[in-house]
C-alpha cells in the first residue's frame, strides 16, 4: 500500500502562508472586497485558507480526473485511494458564499483568489467551486472509513461486493445459494449414505440428579406431587409453555398431565437405563416415553426390549432420538416392539442403524399393529437402505386388502438419492400405502429423483403433506412434482423451500428459476386443497415472483412464503453523490419493500387471513393462526404433540434468543460415545423382575 498522505492542521503564521505554495497568495486581505469581515474572521480565513490551497494541490496531484459531482457506488468509493490521499476532516464544514457565515467565506476568497478590483467576483466563484471539490472528498473519505470497516469486520451490505443486490432482502441466503447455482452432483457432491448419526454432546447424569424423578415413577408418581416430594410444579404451576399443562418437574425428569414422561437431554446413558426402566414397571400413568438425547447405546435398546416383551401395552410413544442405537441392537428393539398393540409412534432420529436395519425397519412397519408415525430421520440407512426398504413396502399385500397403518414418515437427511426416491415413489403407488406425510428434505434427491418421485405422488390420492427442503432440486424436478400435484385431491402443504441445515449437513439448496412460473401458477389456481406452499429464497426473478403473488390471490392457500435471492431491475444500486447536500440512501433501507411490493404483499397477506377466517372462525388473527395453528398444517397432531419436550422447548427458546450456544460437535478426544457403543450391561440397582 502506497504511503498516506495527508495534510495537517497544524495553525500557520498568518502572514507565512504556506511552504512550496505553486500559486501566489495574498498575505493581507484586501479591503473593499469584504468590508464587513471582522477580525476574528480575518484570523480564521488566515489559518483555513493555508490548508484549502494545500489540499486542493494534493488532488491535482494526486488525483487530477476526481469528478466531485460523479454519484459513486459502494464498490467505486473503496477503489478510490481515500486510505492514502486523505484532507482535514474540517474541510468538509467550509462556509458557503450564501450563508450565514458569507464573509468568512468571502475572507478565505480573497485569500486563495486576490481579486483584480474591488468588486469583483471571480475569487467567491472560484472559491466556492473549490470547496465544493473540498468537501466532496471529505464526503468520501468519510463513506470509506464506514464502509472499509464494514468488510474489515466481517460484514457487508446492499451495494457491495458480496453484499445482495438491491431488492435481496436476505443476503445471507442469497450469497450461498447463488454461490451454488443450479444443483449438479459433480461439482457439488452429496452423500448418498446420508448424513452421520451422531447425538449432540451431553454429559452422562449423576446418579443422585436423577434418583428423585425414578422414586416418583416408582412410587406411581404422576403430574401431582404429595408433601415428601423432591419435585415442584412446573414452571410454577403454570404448567407447560404455551399449552397450559399441568406436569410435576424434578432437577432431571419431568411427568406431564397427559402422560409424557420427559427426560430429554438429561442423559440417562447406559449407566441408569437400567434404573429407569424399573422406576416405569409399577407406574401405569405414563404412556409416552421422552428420551431423546441421553446417549443409552445398546445397553438401552435391551432394556427397553426386555420392558416392552414385559409390558407390551404399556406405552403408546417411544421418542428414542440420538440414543446410538446401532443396527444389531435395533433388532433387538423391533423384535420386542411388534409385539405391543398399544405403540402408535416411534422416533428413531439420529440413531446409526446403517442399510442393513432394513429389513427389521420393513418388520416394523408391517408387523407392528397400530404404528402411525416412524422417525427415520439422518439414520445412516443411506439410499441403497431407503431403496431395499421401500422396494419391500411397495412389494408387501395382505390377503384382507388392507392399507398398512403408517402414516407420517420422516426421511430427511437419509442420502436419497434417484434409486431410493424410485422406492419410495413404487410403495407410493402401492394399494398398501396409506401414507399421508412424507418429509424427504436434506436428501440429494435432485431432478431425475423428483422426476421419479413425481410419478408416485401423482398415484397416492391420500397423500396431504409433502416436505422437500433442500434436496438439490432445480426447475426441471420442480415443475415435476408441481404437475404432479396440481390435480392431486388430497394435498395441503407442499415444501420446496430451504432447510436452515443445509450448510451444516452438507447437502444441496433448491434452485428453482422462472420457468417454473406456469407450473407453479396453474398449481396455486388449480388445487383447491392446497394449504401451504413453501418456495423459500429462491432463484426467481422479482417480476415473475409478483406473478406467482398474484396467483395466490386465487388459491386456498392459508400460508404462504417466497422471497426472491435475485436483484429487483427496477431497483437501482445505491450511489452516493459526494457533492451534493443530499446523504447517500441508509443502505439497509434498500431491503425495504417499494409501493407496488407493499401492495403485493398487502393483497397476498389480506387474501391469506381471509381464508384462515373462513376456516378457523372470524375471531382468529392471522398471526394467532402463525401462532397456533400453522404447525398442525405441517406436522400430524396427534403423534407430534405427544414428544413436546420442555427441555427442548427451553434449549431452543435459549438459542434463538442467543442466550445459550447450542453445542453440534464433540470434541476430538471425547471418547464418550465409543464407551456408550462398547458398554455391557446390566448396571440396574433396582431390578425386581
Amino acid at each position: 500500500m502506497a504511503s498516506a498522505v495527508t495534510i495537517d492542521l497544524a495553525t500557520p503564521s498568518i502572514l507565512g502562508g504556506v511552504k512550496d505554495q505553486p500559486y501566489d497568495m495574498s498575505p493581507a486581505t484586501p479591503t473593499g472586497a469584504v468590508d464587513d469581515v471582522t477580525v476574528v474572521d480575518a484570523e480564521e480565513a488566515a489559518r483555513l485558507a493555508p490548508f484549502c490551497r494545500a489540499a486542493l494541490n494534493l488532488l491535482d496531484a494526486k488525483m487530477p480526473g476526481f469528478k466531485h459531482s460523479y454519484a459513486f457506488t459502494a464498490d467505486e468509493i473503496l477503489a478510490l485511494p481515500l486510505d492514502t490521499v486523505r484532507l482535514p476532516d474540517e474541510l468538509h464544514g467550509l462556509p458557503r458564499r450564501k450563508s450565514a457565515r458569507s464573509s468568512l467565506a468571502a475572507a478565505i476568497a480573497s485569500l486563495l483568489y486576490p481579486a483584480t478590483h474591488d468588486e469583483a467576483l471571480s475569487s467567491l466563484i472560484r472559491y466556492e467551486a473549490a470547496r465544493v471539490r473540498l468537501r466532496a472528498w471529505v464526503a468520501l473519505q468519510r463513506k470509506y472509513d464506514i464502509f472499509a470497516a464494514t468488510k474489515r469486520n466481517g460484514h457487508s451490505f446492499r451495494g457491495l461486493t458480496g453484499g445482495a443486490a438491491p431488492g435481496v432482502h436476505a443476503p445471507f441466503w442469497s450469497s450461498r445459494i447463488l454461490d451454488q447455482g443450479r444443483w449438479d452432483p459433480s461439482k457439488h457432491p452429496v452423500s448418498t449414505a446420508g448424513v452421520r448419526a451422531i447425538p449432540m454432546p451431553v454429559f452422562i447424569a449423576d446418579a443422585a440428579e436423577l434418583a428423585p424423578f425414578f422414586e416418583h415413577l416408582e412410587l406411581g408418581g404422576t403430574h401431582e406431587l404429595n408433601g415428601q416430594s423432591a419435585g415442584a410444579d412446573l414452571d410454577a404451576g403454570k404448567g407447560e409453555p404455551y399449552y397450559g399443562v399441568k406436569a410435576a418437574e424434578f432437577q432431571k425428569g419431568v411427568v406431564y398431565e397427559d402422560g409424557r414422561m420427559d427426560l430429554c437431554k438429561m442423559v440417562v446413558g447406559p449407566d441408569h437405563i437400567g434404573n429407569l426402566m424399573e422406576s416405569l414397571r409399577p407406574n401405569p400413568f405414563i404412556r409416552h416415553f421422552l428420551l431423546g438425547n441421553n446417549i443409552i447405546g445398546p445397553v438401552g435398546a435391551r432394556e427397553i426390549a426386555r420392558f416392552i416383551q414385559d409390558l407390551p401395552d404399556r406405552m403408546n410413544t417411544w421418542y428414542l432420538a440420538g440414543n446410538c442405537i446401532d443396527a444389531s441392537s435395533f433388532k433387538i428393539l423391533v423384535d420386542a416392539i411388534i409385539t405391543s398393540d398399544a405403540v402408535t409412534n416411534i422416533w428413531l432420529k439420529r440413531n446409526p442403524l446403517d442399510p442393513t436395519a432394513a429389513a427389521d425397519v420393513y418388520r416394523l412397519v408391517t408387523e407392528t399393529k397400530s404404528l402411525r408415525t416412524l422417525d427415520l430421520d439422518q439414520t445412516e440407512l443411506g439410499d441403497a437402505g431407503i431403496a431395499d426398504l421401500f422396494s419391500r413396502l411397495a412389494a408387501y399385500s395382505e390377503p384382507t386388502g388392507r392399507k398398512l397403518p403408517l402414516r407420517n414418515v420422516y426421511l430427511n437427511g437419509n442420502g436419497i438419492s434417484t434409486t431410493a426416491a424410485s422406492a419410495v415413489a413404487g410403495f407410493l403407488a402401492s394399494p398398501a400405502c396409506g401414507v399421508t406425510s412424507l418429509y424427504m428434505s436434506c436428501n440429494p434427491i435432485g431432478d431425475e429423483g423428483m422426476k421419479a418421485l413425481a410419478e408416485g405422488v401423482r398415484k397416492a390420492p391420500q397423500l396431504t403433506r409433502l416436505s422437500l427442503q433442500s434436496t438439490g432440486l432445480n426447475t426441471a424436478g420442480a415443475i415435476a412434482i408441481c404437475e404432479a400435484v396440481t390435480s392431486h385431491s388430497g394435498l395441503r402443504v407442499l415444501d420446496l423451500g430451504q432447510a436452515y441445515a443445509t450448510l451444516d449437513l452438507g447437502q444441496a439448496w433448491n434452485y428453482i428459476e422462472d420457468d417454473a412460473a406456469p407450473s407453479l401458477r396453474g398449481l396455486l389456481s388449480t388445487n383447491q386443497t392446497l394449504e401451504y406452499l413453501n418456495l423459500g429464497h429462491c432463484p426467481v426473478t422479482p417480476p415473475v415472483l409478483r406473478e406467482i403473488d398474484a396467483a395466490v390471490l386465487k388459491s386456498s392457500l392459508l400460508y404462504y412464503n417466497a422471497e426472491s435471492i435475485l436483484p429487483d431491475p427496477t431497483i437501482k444500486t445505491p450511489r452516493f453523490n459526494p457533492s451534493a447536500d443530499a446523504t447517500m440512501p441508509e443502505l439497509h433501507s434498500i431491503a425495504a419493500p417499494s409501493k407496488a411490493e407493499k401492495a403485493a404483499e398487502k393483497a397476498v397477506n389480506d387474501h391469506l387471513e381471509a381464508n384462515v377466517k373462513a376456516k378457523y372462525g372470524p375471531e382468529m388473527t392471522y398471526s394467532q393462526f402463525l401462532e397456533e395453528e400453522k404447525r398442525w398444517i405441517v406436522n400430524d397432531k396427534t403423534d407430534v404433540r405427544k414428544i413436546d419436550s420442555v427441555y427442548r422447548n427451553r434449549d431452543a427458546g435459549a438459542a434463538r434468543r442467543k442466550l445459550k450456544v447450542l453445542v453440534k460437535d464433540w470434541d476430538d478426544n471425547d471418547d464418550t460415545l465409543e464407551r456408550v457403543m462398547n458398554a455391557s450391561g446390566p448396571f440396574c440397582t433396582r431390578r425386581k423382575h
